[in-house]
């Protein structure tokens, strides 16, 4: 409650806004009020209660959160109260990388102060050339070939030096990394960084990707500041967030599709049952690893998806839920591949007989060789060299999942259905990623109408061409 003060003339209101963490020393809301001349003794009364409580209303308003606190110190109060139990663990991770840029340019400034101004100079800045904070490191030894002929595991090696097997993969593919990333491999294996890389100095600016990472970031953590009365708006609100332009999902044609289902005849038996329930499903690389067996329904032919197995360098592997609510879903399968799952689980069965003490059960679908559960990354790499093997289009797992979409769509199934089997929070989602599906079953509607509409002139075209050929 605030306390009343009279001070010559006028009456000051206080109230307590908790206490200075530098300091030490106790803080106060604080507002002066000066009677108008010719007020009588009582309307000043009356007048001095009115003003203590609307000062007391605007201090509740402002809340008992410090709005005087600098964006360092509301960065800390935002993980402690907010990110480390509310995000998913990889939406952490990525968090944490960009608060080391945010950090010197925003943090010493108070949160009262911030406004659209600096966020513009901030995304200004990320745009020059040169704000990468790593540079560069170009391996000049084929680096695949390099742990092959020295005898290194691939695994071992990315435990050591805590590092991502995707990384490792970039690495054997393009032989480009971090400085960090390379003096932590040639620390492992015991060479000098100049042996194996060289630097290069990079200049290219961050991707737009990367600049609406950091505004949204921005932007969700000032609206925390809002909720919690620490700020009275979003300066992010004011500023125009970086343009990105979508670009349409990459997928497999129908003829493409069938001639990977066709060369999956002679793949091994787990990998072939992967890519088949991607395909069927829609479903994620990260969902598709973490299904298990009790999540199918031999009864009524329905799969449930309700978790994603991940990994992450500082981490390992681990599950977390899937990406959104409405991803965890449940979704029909036909019963030719139901015939498969039943097929492939009494393989798995046979070998865990076989294999008796030495199978560690985790009731996974898909394991690795004595049932651990399989790492996201394998079926990538399996995929893409499969489809190099045979002749194939390069394909990624996420692809199977937009050719899924896309070859529905083109079918006539609804939007809306669609993305309820995705597992897609909006349909809008659907929409914007699948524009060129939703084109092209356009078109086929336009013929049907047209079929429908004027049979006679669909039927003289018919015949025009016929006798063409």
């Amino acid at each position: 409650m605030a306390s009343v003060e009279k001070r010559g003339k006028g009456y000051r209101f206080r109230e307590s806004n908790g206490f200075d963490p530098k300091t030490g020393k106790r803080r106060f809301y604080e507002k002066n009020w000066l009677p108008p001349i010719g007020m009588t003794e009582l309307q000043i009364h009356k007048e001095v209660f009115r003003q203590k409580v609307l000062f007391e209303e605007e201090c509740r308003r402002q809340g008992k959160l410090d709005q005087h606190m600098t964006f360092s110190e509301f960065t800390d109060y935002w993980n402690k109260n907010y990110a480390s139990g509310n995000l998913k663990s990889t939406t952490l991770s990525q968090y944490t990388l960009l608060q080391k840029r945010i950090e010197p340019a925003l943090g010493h400034l108070r949160m009262e102060q911030i406004g659209p101004e600096h966020i513009n100079a901030f995304m200004d800045m990320l745009k020059q050339e040169g704000i990468r904070v790593d540079g560069v490191y170009i391996c000049q030894v084929d680096f695949d070939k390099f742990i092959r002929d020295n005898d290194i595991c691939r695994q071992r090696l990315c435990d050591a030096t805590n590092i991502g097997t995707s990384t490792l993969e970039k690495l054997c593919k393009d032989g480009r990394v971090s400085k960090t990333t390379a003096e932590k491999l040639c620390a492992a294996i015991e060479v000098e960084v100049e042996t194996l890389f060289r630097p290069e100095a990079l200049t290219k600016p961050l991707s737009q990707k990367t600049l609406l990472h950091y505004f949204r970031l921005l932007r969700s953590m000032f609206e925390k500041a809002v909720r919690w009365n620490i700020v009275y708006s979003n300066p992010c609100d004011r500023v125009d967030p970086p343009k990105l332009k979508r670009k349409e999902a990459r997928y497999l044609t129908e003829d493409e599709t069938k001639q990977l289902m066709d060369a999956l005849e002679k793949a091994p038996s787990q990998y072939r049952m992967m890519v088949y329930l991607m395909i069927c499903t829609g479903a994620r690389r990260g969902e598709i690893c973490g299904l298990e067996w009790s999540d199918v329904n031999w009864e009524t032919g329905k799969i449930h998806i309700q978790r994603n197995s991940l990994y992450l360098p500082e981490v390992g592997m681990y599950e977390d839920t899937p990406k959104t609510e409405s991803s965890d879903r449940i979704v029909s399968i036909s019963e030719s591949v139901m015939d498969m799952l039943r097929e492939f689980k009494a393989e798995q069965d046979r070998t865990k007989e076989l294999m008796g003490e030495a199978w560690e059960e985790h009731n996974k679908i898909f394991t690795q060789f004595r049932g651990k559960p399989i790492h996201p990354l394998t079926i990538t790499k399996w995929l893409s060299k499969f489809c190099k093997d045979n002749g194939l289009p390069h394909t990624t797992p996420h692809m199977l999942r937009h050719t899924s979409a896309t070859l529905l769509l083109m079918q006539g199934l609804p939007i809306k259905a669609v993305s309820k089997r995705l597992g897609h929070a909006q349909v809008s989602t659907t929409g914007d990623i699948y524009g060129h599906s939703l084109a092209s079953v356009d078109e086929i509607a336009a013929d049907a109408l047209d079929n429908m509409l004027n049979p006679s002139d669909t039927l003289r075209r018919k015949c025009d061409n016929d006798s063409g050929k």
